[in-house]
């Protein structure tokens, strides 16, 4: 019943085939009936780890039809995939890390194929056949929609079913993914019922130069869905701060946990252990630890017009480094401290050395990223001098600047034998863009969605979301604010910094931003709300990496902060407390305040 419990308290379902009240969730593949009845997807699940270059995909899959009938799945791929049979093992392991990671308490608890290859048509290439259990799997390569659609009928036919698949649908979805050079499909023929039926997972893995799940495909199916997946990345996923390239379906976000600490988001390290514990392939694609994030989708199937698609970041930081004459050491341990100046990163330390006589280089290594929080590793090389030197330890002194990144969250790690002699996370502010608009005290700036279209507009005029705005606005003081706005056509989302503090938002028909007069509004469709409490006076007791959100919620515009903040418990112990704070924006009064039970112990 534990297992139980859990599911209901995760917004995102975490059934696993060990247990019996819950169905295996559907994966992402697009299914065509081959009888005429309607096929619904009551959920997809899948397993995603990426490594800047290969991706590994297990997919389970659970349909029911509205009769029996056999259904056609198919799934678009980037590149050739390599196919193996999958364990259901890999999803409990992932839902038993969750639970270590987000345990319950008792309070918490009362918050539950048939197939046979066909002949090809001229413009298909069959590149792989294989029967794995229940899935009778083909892949084909193909460059022609018709031909592509033609093969698959005759492929039915070589199966003893006399089917025409080809519909306007299905023509229009496949020609998308022609489009995108996405020239790799997987026919899968399998027998649903109108009972849930679960199939043991496959595993996939190709060649991709960014992460990748097809959704559109699943429109070929009808009705209401639950998706659920869980991304293994080099680094932490924000799906708030997408890279150029990217996209992401509307309404999908980071999976939440509801617990005694309050609201948070399912994302947390793993290391490769417990990599191996999820399947050996993935552990062997990330190496000694990666990012677990498991992000969601609830809605309809026909709402899903884009593929989650997500590209890395290349970082063109680059390092000036120097450093000073070796003396004896003034102290027995190297250091290092980091600080930032406008938007360049300032380190300055020393490091101790066996002698005086050593000379330091310094390598930068730059991560695969998502424009989020990325760790930037300074490595401090010694090299001994030739010659004769003074016998006593070496203390050497140091400089580094790190010029060259833009605007958003970091974390600098210096680093000298393999020990981290100095870390800090910095902000490299929008206000150090060289180019921006400065909105005038009396523009309007309109922010709002009209479909899957993300529109800025400043009196009327419609801008590039691309661009960085400068505005003067008022606030709940006699005095004005500085502010940055930036926008992500990718996510519907917008980042307002003020004095380096950043609130981002979510647009959508139900929150829309607007400036007039110098006042910020939100636009909940309804009457405008005002933010008159700035961003920065909602964080004074939080450590660097807290997260804000700005969004309309019962008629106000309401900030939720997550984050740490650090305590001494009873005054004498150093602790830190996981935060969820509800602020209103409008007064700066506190709506709730959700934290562990024992931080009223902690000053």
């Amino acid at each position: 019943m534990r297992h139980l419990f859990r599911a209901l308290q995760v917004v995102m379902f975490l059934s696993l085939i060990s247990l019996p009240l819950a169905p295996v969730a559907l994966a992402d593949r697009g299914m065509v009936p081959i009888n005429d009845v309607s096929v619904y997807g009551p959920g997809q699940k899948a397993i995603i780890a990426w490594n800047g270059e290969e991706e590994t995909l297990i997919l389970s899959t659970d349909v029911t039809a509205s009769d029996d009938s056999q259904v056609l799945e198919l799934l678009p791929l980037p590149s050739k995939p390599e196919i193996k049979k999958g364990d259901f093992a890999s999803f409990e392991q992932v839902n038993l890390l969750i639970e270590e990671h987000f345990p319950v308490t008792s309070w918490d608890r009362f918050k539950e194929g048939i197939g046979v290859m066909g002949p090809p048509g001229r413009g298909v290439e069959i590149v792989f056949h294989e029967k794995i259990g229940a899935h009778d799997i083909t892949v084909v390569k193909a460059d022609d929609t018709a031909e592509l659609i033609q093969w698959a009928e005759e492929f039915l036919k070589s199966a003893g079913i006399e089917k025409q698949i080809s519909s306007p649908k299905l023509e229009s979805v496949v020609a998308s993914y022609l489009d995108q050079n996405m020239k790799y499909f997987v026919f899968d023929l399998i027998e649903v019922t109108a009972k849930p039926k679960s199939i043991e997972p496959i595993v996939y893995r190709f060649d991709t130069d960014f992460l990748y799940y097809p959704l559109k495909i699943s429109t070929l199916a009808e009705g209401w869905t639950d998706i659920n997946l869980f991304l293994l990345t080099p680094q932490p996923v924000s799906l708030y701060d997408l890279s150029e390239g990217s996209t992401l379906p509307q309404d999908m976000e980071v999976g939440k946990f509801y617990g005694g600490k309050g609201t948070q988001p399912i994302q947390f390290e793993v290391n490769e252990e417990e990599l191996i514990s999820i399947d050996e392939s993935i552990a062997e694609l990330l190496g000694s630890n990666a990012w677990l994030t498991a992000v969601s989708y609830h809605g309809d199937l026909a709402s899903l017009t884009e593929d989650l698609k997500i590209t890395r970041v290349s970082l063109d930081a680059q390092l000036i480094f120097d450093y000073g004459p070796g003396s004896c050491a003034l102290r027995q341990e190297s250091q290092a401290a980091v600080g930032v100046s406008d938007d360049v990163i300032v380190i300055r330390g020393s490091v101790v050395t066996p002698t005086p006589c050593y000379e330091l280089r310094t390598e930068l290594n730059l991560p695969l990223t998502f424009a989020h929080h990325p760790t930037i590793n300074v490595d401090i090389i010694a090299q001994e001098k030739p010659g004769i030197c003074i016998q006593c330890l070496g203390g050497i002194p140091f400089w580094a600047k790190i010029v060259n990144l833009k605007p958003g969250l970091y974390d600098i790690a210096v680093r000298y034998q393999d020990k981290v002699i100095g870390r800090k996370t910095v902000v490299i502010p929008l206000s150090g863009e060289l180019e921006y608009l400065a909105l005038s005290p009396q523009a309007t700036l309109e922010v709002s969605t009209a479909g899957l279209e993300f529109i800025v507009r400043v009196d009327g005029e419609k801008l590039n979301s691309g661009v960085v705005i400068k505005a003067i606005l008022n606030g709940d003081d006699p005095g004005s604010h500085l502010v940055y706005l930036q926008f992500n056509n990718v996510t519907h989302g917008v980042i307002i910094e003020v004095d380096n503090v950043t609130a981002i938002v979510k647009i959508s028909p139900e929150c829309q931003l607007k400036i007039e007069d110098s006042q910020l509004f939100l636009d909940n469709g309804y009457r405008l709300l005002p933010v008159q409490v700035m961003p920065e006076k909602v964080v004074t007791d939080l450590e660097p990496g807290y997260t804000i959100e700005l969004k309309a919620a019962d008629d106000k515009a309401v900030y939720e902060v997550q984050g740490i903040s650090s305590k001494e418990l009873l005054g004498l112990v150093s602790t830190k407390i996981d935060m969820v704070v509800e602020v209103d924006a409008s007064t700066g009064e506190i709506i709730s305040e959700q934290k562990p039970w024992w931080a009223y112990l902690c000053w």
